[in-house]
């Protein structure tokens, strides 16, 4: 599993050298996470408590029509989840996205990549002596992957250089998270993004 995660992560860094666009996409996001299953919620998506969560990351595409794109993303996110951990993401996605003449695109997107969880409280172990001690606080390292699938705007649209506000519905799992009975944990995350591009001559 590890070796598959090193593969998808480093693709982005070994094909970067030669995309087809001359722009430079960058994207941001702020989100709120729950460890539920699709369709939980409000409206299938909405749900609370609000976990919060931000993600920055930037990409480059494969193959570009007028129409349609093919592209790579690399991201790198946090959350926090009160009372049951802090999360690090670094991942990447490959996607596929429709623009329509009116302005709006659909996307969607399939990731995998690395998670580094922290506890959000005090972690005992039992020790050799049949006593609980205090474990460390660092967390521990995770594997993760799932599906997104996104709806955004150009506002931007008179201008070569589009500005894009969106709404992503990400569905991803954990693992492992438990190994002893819960191996897997499902998550659902609904992001508010803004993607904005400039010119690679001005982004080395």
């Amino acid at each position: 599993m590890r070796k598959l995660v090193f593969l998808f992560l480093t693709l982005p860094a070994l094909t970067m050298a030669s995309p087809v666009d001359s722009l430079r996409p960058f994207y941001f996001s702020v989100f709120s996470n729950a460890t539920l299953l699709p369709g939980s919620g409000f409206a299938g998506i909405i749900n609370t408590p609000v976990h919060p969560g931000f993600t920055f990351g930037t990409g480059f595409t494969y193959r570009q029509t007028k129409n349609n794109s093919l592209f790579q993303t690399v991201k790198l996110g946090y959350f926090y989840h009160r009372l049951a951990q802090h999360a690090l993401q670094l991942y990447s996605e490959a996607g596929y996205e429709h623009q329509f003449n009116c302005g709006f695109s659909f996307r969607t997107l399939l990731g995998l990549g690395y998670l580094h969880s922290i506890p959000d409280m005090e972690v005992f172990e039992l020790n050799s002596d049949g006593e609980y001690e205090r474990a460390g606080r660092f967390g521990r390292p995770q594997g993760m992957g799932g599906l997104t699938i996104g709806l955004d705007y150009n506002i931007n649209n008179k201008s070569s250089h589009p500005m894009r506000i969106g709404l992503d519905y990400q569905v991803w799992f954990q693992f492992p998270f438990v190994q002893e009975y819960v191996p897997v944990l499902p998550n659902t995350a609904l992001h508010l993004s803004l993607t904005f591009s400039i010119p690679k001559s001005a982004s080395k």
